[in-house]
């Protein structure tokens, strides 16, 4: 049970972290938004890693650093081509097929496997989580997948599913080697090194775009390391696919934000439907 609120407060925080993200991003390019990010998340971190002290780092802990961080950084850069190429609409809910890729990769990869009445709530939230993610004007359930065939940008995003659902399991191996604050601290101290040339390419003024939005960047790097924290722990207790499916319910928050704050009411059946979905998967795992 520990692992399942744990993975719920994964939820909770990826939700806070993306609504922070997009009033932010109103303002920054998305370049400056993802090293501020893991700017902010290594400077929260690093003072617990030093107060925890150091740890040893293994030749199986060095391999899965620089795995994670080289596919991390890829899929930082495939997401934005995807979200910059095609619409929202038929990018975004191919991200929800992670959990189902790793019915594949973690078996493959560190011997995890759900049981039966497991693989039925993944199957609940992932089924949901897209549904929820279903563009209001969107005639065809199927028509992400039928994108696939023509769109490059929906080609993209399937690929960033499908790396998630590697890096994800790579975690579990950062985390037996070392502690779950140390992995998540060096990989994404990383990640921000790698980044630093992209920014200078890419981004036009950085340093004015992170000083004007210095508040709103903490608060998004606050609520990521909130996030990563609470999913570096919970795998230490339930599946990694089980995490990684509940962390895909934090669209129920998203949504019911979006709702009550923001007044986007349209599509709200459809929403309600995936909402409803969600939540049976959700118990469903955290009975099984």
């Amino acid at each position: 049970m520990l692992g399942f609120l744990l993975a719920f407060g994964t939820a909770i925080s990826e939700a806070l972290k993306d609504v922070t993200s997009k009033f932010n991003l109103h303002h920054i390019d998305e370049y400056t938004a993802a090293f501020s990010l893991h700017l902010v998340q290594s400077i929260l971190l690093a003072p617990i890693v030093i107060y925890l002290g150091p740890e040893e780092l293994t030749s199986r802990f060095l391999w899965a650093l620089l795995a994670s961080s080289v596919l991390q950084l890829t899929v930082i850069l495939l997401y934005f081509k995807a979200i910059k190429r095609s619409e929202l609409s038929v990018t975004v809910p191919l991200i929800t097929l992670t959990p189902l890729f790793m019915l594949l990769t973690s078996p493959i990869m560190i011997g995890e496997f759900p049981n039966a009445l497991g693989i039925v709530g993944i199957v609940l939230i992932v089924a949901g989580t897209y549904i929820s993610n279903l563009s209001p004007d969107q005639k065809n359930v199927f028509a992400p997948f039928v994108s696939l065939v023509k769109n490059q940008g929906s080609r993209y995003m399937l690929i960033v599913a499908f790396i998630w659902s590697i890096t994800s399991n790579i975690d579990k191996i950062g985390v037996e080697e070392t502690s779950p604050v140390f992995w998540a601290f060096t990989k994404d101290f990383l990640i921000l090194f790698y980044l630093i040339p992209i920014l200078i390419i890419k981004s036009r003024k950085p340093l004015r775009q992170i000083n004007n939005r210095k508040w709103g960047l903490l608060f998004v790097g606050f609520f990521k390391s909130a996030s990563v924290l609470t999913q570096m722990y919970a795998i230490q207790f339930i599946l990694v696919a089980y995490v990684i499916s509940i962390k895909r319910a934090s669209s129920i928050f998203i949504i019911l934000f979006a709702f009550f704050y923001l007044n986007e009411k349209q599509n709200f059946r459809n929403r309600m439907i995936g909402i409803i979905t969600i939540l049976a998967g959700l118990f469903i795992i955290a009975v099984s």
